[in-house]
C-alpha cells in the first residue's frame, strides 16, 4: 500500500475510534410535543437507538429521577413510566443516548380515542356543501393555549398489524387546527375540558365509509368464520375502509401501549345491510378494544344512526339497525348511546349538529365515568310495554324527571294489531309520570307498539332535560 495512502486510512481510522458515538434516539409517531398523556396510568415508550445503547430517560414530574433502559441488539428498546395525577402543568420527558431528544409542552391529564366512518371523520368547518351548525363561533373562538389537545390518524391500511408508522402529529386546539379536526370529537373535548378539571387530549381515528370489521383485529373477528381474512400479500381491495382487519392494523395497533381514559364511536352506516351480524360484531369489538387497552370497563360511548331517508323515509333498513343499537346500549356495561332522533337530516347523511352530538357524548362521560349527579346523560328509553283494554301503556327509562310535551299531543307513535299494519296512534303522558299512554280508534286490541320505526321519522317526546327518546319497536305479543 502507498505510505501516503496508508498513512491517510490510519489517520481516519483512528478518527472514528476516537469519535463518540452518538445516536439520536428515534420514537414512535405517536408520542411528540404536545401531546397529552393519560394521568395515572402506565405509558409504554418504545422507540430505536444505536444498537445495545444505553439511554438515559427523564420525565420532568419526577425530576430527581433518572431511568436506563437499554437498547437491544436492533436498537430496540421500550419503557414504562408512571404519570402522575392530571393537572394545568406542563411536562417534558427527555431521551439521552449521546445525544439528547426531548419532548415538550406535554399536559397529563385525560386522552379519549375517537373511532367511527365519515360521521366522526367530518371537520368542523363541515364537508364541501354539507356545513356544522356552529362551526364559525367555534373555529373562530378557538385558543391554542387551552388544555385541549388534538391527534388526527392520517387513512392508513395493512394486511399485517404494525407497531408504527402512523402519519399525524398531537397538536394546540388553536384556530386552523380545529377547522379539520373531527367536530363530534372536538365538541366532546370542548364540553369536558369546561367540565372537569384537568386537560383533555384526543385522538381521531375514523375513515368515510368503513365497516365495523375493517376496525377488529384478526383475533376479535376469530369466532365469525364466514367473514373472509384479507389476503396478507394483496396489494389492492375494491372496498379498502370495508375490509376485514385492514384499517385496525394500520391505524389502532400502533397506539398499543398508549393508555387512554375512554373511548368514542360513531359508525355503522357501512353495516346497515346486516344489523343482526353487527350486533354480534359489536361485542366483540368492545371486549377486544377493552383488551387492547387493558381497561376490563374502559367506558365507550357510542352515537345512534340519525334519521336520514336511505332508500325511502318509510322504510326500515336503518330503523332495524337503530333498534339493534338500541339493544346493544342496554345489554353492555359502561357503554351508552347518544340518542340523535332531533339532529337528523332526511337528504344528508351527514347531519349538521354534531356540536349536540359532541356534547351529548360529553353527558355520558360525566355521568359514567366521572360520577357527576344530577341530570340525565341521555333521553328517555323504552323500558316496558303492557296493554290494559285496548291502550298501550309503555313506561321509559331516564324519564324520572319528568317527560315532555305533558300537555300536549305527542308525535312520533304507532300501532298494530293482529293484521301487523302500523297506523299513527294518539300519545298521551300519564299523570306526571315516566309512562305514556298510546292509543289508536282504529286499532282494538294492539299487539305491536313503535316509536319514530322508520329511517326518517322524527317525533318530540323529550325528558325534563329536553334529550330526546330513542326509537324503537316492541312485540307485546311475543313478549
Amino acid at each position: 500500500m502507498n505510505r501516503t495512502i496508508a498513512t491517510t486510512f490510519l489517520f481516519l481510522t483512528g478518527l472514528l475510534l476516537s469519535a463518540p458515538a452518538f445516536s439520536k434516539v428515534k420514537l414512535r409517531t405517536i408520542w411528540g410535543n404536545d401531546m397529552v398523556l393519560q394521568q395515572n396510568s402506565e405509558v409504554v415508550i418504545s422507540g430505536t437507538t444505536r444498537s445495545a445503547s444505553t439511554v438515559y430517560v427523564t420525565a420532568s414530574w419526577n425530576p430527581g429521577k433518572r431511568e436506563v433502559v437499554y437498547g437491544d441488539w436492533e436498537g430496540k428498546f421500550q419503557i414504562k413510566l408512571a404519570t402522575p395525577k392530571g393537572s394545568e402543568k406542563y411536562y417534558s420527558i427527555c431521551f439521552d443516548d449521546g445525544e439528547p431528544l426531548c419532548l415538550n409542552n406535554i399536559l397529563v391529564g385525560d386522552v379519549w380515542f375517537c373511532s367511527g366512518q365519515s360521521n366522526m371523520e367530518m371537520p368542523v368547518k363541515g364537508f364541501r356543501g354539507q356545513p356544522v351548525t356552529g362551526s364559525l363561533e367555534a373555529i373562530a373562538t378557538a385558543k391554542a393555549e387551552r388544555r385541549i389537545r388534538l391527534f388526527t390518524v392520517k387513512n392508513a391500511w395493512s394486511t399485517k398489524p404494525k407497531a408504527d408508522g402512523i402519519e399525524g402529529q398531537w397538536t394546540t386546539a388553536g384556530p386552523e387546527a380545529v377547522a379539520e379536526f373531527s367536530a363530534a370529537a372536538y365538541f366532546f373535548a370542548d364540553k369536558l375540558n369546561q367540565v372537569i378539571d384537568v386537560p383533555i387530549g384526543i385522538i381521531n381515528c375514523s375513515w368515510s365509509m368503513s365497516k365495523i370489521e375493517a376496525w377488529m383485529s384478526k383475533e376479535m373477528l376469530a369466532g365469525f368464520p364466514k367473514i373472509e381474512m384479507p389476503n396478507p400479500n394483496q396489494k389492492e381491495f375494491g372496498w379498502t375502509a370495508g375490509t376485514p382487519t385492514l384499517l385496525f392494523n394500520a391505524m389502532v395497533q400502533p397506539w398499543k401501549g398508549f393508555p387512554i381514559k375512554g373511548m368514542l364511536w360513531y359508525q355503522g352506516e357501512a353495516n346497515t345491510p346486516d344489523p343482526q351480524l353487527y350486533k354480534k360484531l359489536f361485542p366483540e369489538m368492545l371486549k377486544g378494544y377493552r383488551g387492547f387497552f387493558n381497561q376490563d370497563k374502559m367506558p365507550f360511548y357510542f352515537v345512534q344512526l340519525a334519521p336520514w331517508k336511505s332508500e325511502h323515509k318509510d322504510s326500515l333498513d336503518w330503523a332495524l339497525f337503530r333498534q339493534v343499537q338500541l339493544e346493544l346500549s342496554q345489554e353492555l356495561q359502561h357503554v351508552g348511546m347518544v340518542h340523535t332522533g332531533d339532529v337528523g337530516d332526511e337528504i344528508f347523511i351527514h347531519p349538521p349538529g354534531k356540536k349536540v352530538v359532541g356534547e351529548r357524548l360529553a353527558l355520558w362521560a360525566l355521568v359514567d365515568a366521572y360520577g357527576f349527579k344530577g341530570f340525565s346523560p341521555t333521553g328517555p328509553v323504552f323500558q316496558s310495554a303492557v296493554v290494559k283494554d285496548s291502550t298501550v301503556e309503555v313506561t321509559f327509562k331516564y324519564g324520572e324527571a319528568g317527560l315532555n310535551p305533558e300537555n300536549a299531543g305527542i308525535e312520533g307513535f304507532e300501532i298494530a294489531g293482529n293484521d301487523g299494519y302500523f297506523l299513527p296512534a294518539q300519545a298521551a303522558i300519564i299523570n306526571a309520570t315516566s309512562v305514556v299512554k298510546v292509543w289508536s280508534d282504529a286499532v282494538a286490541a294492539p299487539v305491536q307498539v313503535r316509536y319514530c320505526f322508520r329511517n326518517y321519522k322524527t317525533g318530540n317526546l323529550v325528558n325534563n332535560f329536553g334529550l330526546p327518546a330513542a326509537p324503537f319497536t316492541y312485540n307485546l305479543k311475543s313478549n
